[in-house]
């Protein structure tokens, strides 16, 4: 995955589009999240999807295998997942490794995964569970709506036809949530690249997305990259530590300490209101390369989806309004 080492930014044609897709795609991020999460513990939650993701990565660059193995009733079985070491997970995640080390063996003495020869699974068994099918269709309803949400802004570029064909019947779930949660990871990724911190980088951008959410979609800032092209700080919603706690499910005091270290670092701004990532940090060289990252990875997201036939279907099933 990517980096934010070598910041680049989109064109200044683009970036106002950049800008808003990012906003959008934030959110989607956060509600996949905390899907996945459910009731659990947000650090396992992301843990296991890291370890899911990777098991089947090979089985996830060939089509004919994403396609045969698409459907809620026909997870890939345990001989086609590749363990992976809990020195990559950490490296992933960037966590040291004796946390994750001591969370992968909690969360196998709860069969939530096993450690095998080579490292650590999520076997099928776990895949077929109710509230794991579950969080899966909620996960393909909120990026089916995701997609319907950018398309009639007209913001996606023409993906090429399908190359496989699914079966009109099939609702394509595990293709669906491994095409996401490979997007979700590496923009998970790529903003602990620029903060260090996997909690710090979800609390920013719960930041950015209650501050902007009210906002409409003509609501996009200027097309240069300076703070002065930005949503002014004066359109931004404050949020309280108590409901970025609430809505990521960690402790109040966990929130408010990293927190802390996003004001000391001028990334976000006390407010009698609550907390502001204010444009003037957004404007960093590290946040438009990310905007830069995110539109790359955004793409690949949809190319995959297209070349399975699934926005075919989904266009099928809502089309696109035609204005005369």
């Amino acid at each position: 995955m990517s980096s934010l080492a070598s910041p680049r930014a989109p064109s200044p044609s683009s970036i106002a589009t950049a800008r808003l897709m990012g906003r959008l795609a934030m959110a989607f991020v956060l509600d996949v999240v905390a899907i996945v999460r459910g009731r659990r513990d947000l650090v396992d939650a992301l843990l296991l999807a890291t370890i899911v993701q990777a098991n089947t990565a090979a089985l996830s660059s060939e089509i004919e295998l994403q396609a045969a193995f698409a459907g809620a009733d026909h997870p890939p079985p345990d001989d086609l997942r590749s363990p992976v070491s809990i020195n990559a997970v950490a490296h992933s995640l960037q966590m040291p490794f004796e946390t994750v080390r001591r969370r992968v063996h909690r969360l196998a003495q709860k069969r939530l995964c096993q450690q095998v020869e080579g490292g650590v699974i999520v076997p099928t068994s776990i895949l077929m569970t109710p509230e794991y099918l579950k969080s899966s269709f909620e996960g393909y309803e909120r990026l089916r709506a995701f997609y319907y949400e950018l398309r009639d802004l007209d913001v996606l570029p023409d993906f090429p036809p399908p190359t496989v064909e699914l079966s009109a019947e099939l609702a394509p779930l595990r293709a669906v949530a491994r095409l996401s949660t490979d997007y979700v990871l590496r923009v998970v990724e790529t903003v602990m690249s620029a903060l260090g911190d996997l909690l710090e980088g979800l609390i920013l951008i719960t930041v950015v997305r209650c501050n902007t959410e009210h906002l409409s979609a003509s609501q996009r800032g200027g097309a240069g990259t300076t703070p002065q092209d930005f949503v002014t700080d004066s359109l931004r919603r404050p949020v309280r530590v108590s409901t970025i706690a609430w809505r990521l499910g960690l402790p109040m005091e966990t929130v408010r300490r990293h927190a802390a270290g996003l004001v000391d670092r001028g990334l976000c701004v006390k407010t009698r209101g609550g907390l502001i990532a204010p444009a003037e940090a957004l404007a960093r060289p590290a946040f438009i390369q990310f905007m830069a990252e995110n539109l790359i990875n955004l793409h690949r997201m949809f190319a995959g989806l297209a070349q399975l036939g699934v926005l075919q279907a989904w266009d099928d099933l809502n089309p696109r309004s035609v204005l005369v």
